[in-house]
């Protein structure tokens, strides 16, 4: 995650979604993660010159749909069943935030998020895990600032209330609220990541209007 050749999906996208509401981390994470998927598309398209790329990924083109994209590469055999199943219901979840009237809440798709980010087996822990480690650090970080311009007294003293506050994290109402946008936002970053090396895997055809046989040959 601090491999300088994905900047962008590394602290900015993380940070965006993280500032926004958990309608628009949604969206605004799932279109990331459907621009990687075209990425990968076009690499699988035999040709790549821009009236046939556009007669297929433009509206009302048959892969112009995230539905489509995911369809074409799961029926290729680009992406396996549990990734399918993890885009499939990210498209789900990202169809009721932009057309429900209702307020979108998080907390009431946690079962989806589980999904979504279990694209590998039991993955949806470790990026959990991740989100709340670095969600701390935040924090503690911040705790230890105000409190050190704050601070009158003591070595000692000054660590134990950096302590206190550390320790009141673990029951922070905030820390819970933010959990659901930051492993969110940490899951459809690995989403991008995964079809990111997925892309490099196809670069040999590149430009080049093989079919599949010609590749096992």
């Amino acid at each position: 995650m601090q491999n300088s050749v994905y900047p962008e999906l590394n602290t900015e996208l993380i940070y965006k979604l993280s500032n926004e509401s958990e309608r628009g981390a949604v969206l605004i994470g799932t279109s990331k993660v459907e621009e990687y998927l075209e990425k990968l598309t076009r690499k699988v398209l035999p040709s790549k010159s821009k009236s046939y790329t556009n007669r297929l990924l433009k509206y009302p083109g048959a892969l112009s749909s995230f539905s489509g994209k995911i369809e074409l590469l799961y029926a290729f055999r680009i992406i396996d069943k549990k990734f399918y199943d993890s885009l499939n219901t990210l498209r789900k979840v990202r169809n009721n935030a932009a057309h429900s009237s209702e307020e979108f809440k998080l907390i009431n798709y946690s079962e989806q998020q589980k999904e979504i980010n279990n694209f590998e087996e039991d993955f949806h822990r470790l990026i959990q895990n991740l989100a709340m480690n670095n969600l701390i650090k935040i924090k503690e970080e911040r705790f230890r600032k105000i409190i050190e311009s704050q601070f009158e007294g003591s070595k000692l003293y000054f660590r134990k209330e950096v302590e206190k506050k550390i320790k009141d994290l673990e029951n922070d109402k905030d820390i819970k609220n933010q959990m659901r946008i930051w492993t969110l936002s940490y899951g459809l970053v690995f989403m991008c990541l995964n079809l990111m090396v997925l892309i490099e895997n196809l670069e040999e055809l590149d430009n080049k209007e093989l079919t599949w046989f010609d590749l096992k040959k």
